[in-house]
């Protein structure tokens, strides 16, 4: 098979081309970073998969890890009172304002959870925080049926990460995310039809 020059690859063929790891075998799920919590990558959620490990986290971890076990648990409310009660004593706080993206994502609303993330991102554009709202806008068009976009979001995070030299757990996850997407890309266009516009 002949090879695309670099030079006439179409934007969805770059999604598609393999990181310069390569591709692992397929996953399902992957470590969150979150004692006891794992990342699903088919449903780009996090999910209990130690439960005391989990009630402990609830115990003694921080409190944005808390919120994550939470989410997992689908206790929506109990985390939206975590963020709120955190962010009253620090309303700048980073970590809990994605979270709270992460809270309107869990509720269905993705277009406005993708809404806030790309203001924190022209906030945040260019600092040591890109690359986590970078990950986190994967998450939110993925779940919205978007794959070439959230593809596109994951190769970002994933290529700001490895030039800052981040955590390994950090560098895989988006890694992950990235292959698990960009395997379901031909699929979801051969059931749209040769109709659907690729470089969307």
């Amino acid at each position: 098979m002949i090879g695309v020059p670099e030079s006439e690859k179409t934007h969805t063929q770059e999604l598609l081309a393999v990181p310069a790891a390569g591709l692992s075998s397929p996953r399902h799920n992957i470590e969150s970073g979150v004692p006891g919590i794992l990342l699903n990558l088919t449903t780009m959620r996090h999910e209990v998969s130690d439960a005391v490990l989990a009630r402990e986290t609830l115990r003694t971890g921080s409190a944005s890890s808390q919120v994550v076990v939470l989410l997992a648990q689908g206790e929506l409310r109990a985390a939206s009172e975590l963020v709120t009660e955190t962010r009253l004593n620090d309303p700048q706080n980073f970590v809990m304002r994605v979270l709270d993206t992460s809270l309107t994502r869990a509720g269905g609303d993705f277009a406005r959870a993708t809404k806030r993330l790309r203001a924190l991102l022209t906030e945040f554009k260019g600092t040591e925080h890109e690359s986590i709202l970078q990950q986190h806008l994967g998450f939110a068009y993925v779940e919205s049926g978007d794959l070439l976009a959230g593809a596109n979001r994951f190769r970002k995070a994933l290529d700001l990460r490895t030039a800052e030299g981040a955590d390994a757990h950090l560098i895989e996850s988006s890694r992950a995310c990235l292959e698990a997407v960009t395997a379901r890309i031909p699929a979801q266009h051969a059931a749209e039809g040769p109709g659907a516009d690729p470089a969307h």
